[in-house]
């Protein structure tokens, strides 16, 4: 027989019977307890492990949506970048074309080079900056 104490009142003293049924009721309240402390662990992991699951998609999920700003941003500015030349194709075609004109060639070389056609007199007059009034 196993005698225990009350940790509550160590005066009272008492004998716990010990026979079948007392102990088959033990084994049958600690297998409660064990079933209730595996559920429990089980409850615990089962809400815990998706929780951590989310955070980690959301991690996830915050860092694509960040490259994805930056790649945006990036394409942006390419198609800024590619709008630019583009224009600057444009203008130098324009320049080809008009290069390929005799015409223009000509009031070209008159203009930048002073040159001139038979016959012709070039006069230069200067600017009205380069005048000194006294």
């Amino acid at each position: 027989m196993t005698r225990r104490h009350s940790s509550n009142d160590e005066s009272q003293n008492f004998t716990k019977l010990d026979n079948d049924y007392v102990r088959n009721t033990d084994r049958a309240i600690n297998r409660k307890q064990q079933a209730r402390k595996r559920k429990m662990r089980r409850t615990v992991f089962f809400a815990i492990v998706p929780v951590i699951i989310i955070a980690l998609l959301l991690n996830v999920l915050s860092h694509q949506n960040e490259t994805l700003a930056a790649k945006e941003k990036s394409k942006e500015e390419a198609n800024r970048h590619l709008t630019e030349l583009k224009e600057e194709q444009d203008t130098l075609n324009l320049k080809i074309k008009q290069l390929q004109d005799d015409e223009y060639i000509a009031k070209l070389l008159r203009k930048e080079y002073y040159l001139s056609e038979k016959g012709e007199i070039i006069f230069i007059i200067p600017d009205k900056e380069d005048k000194k009034d006294d």
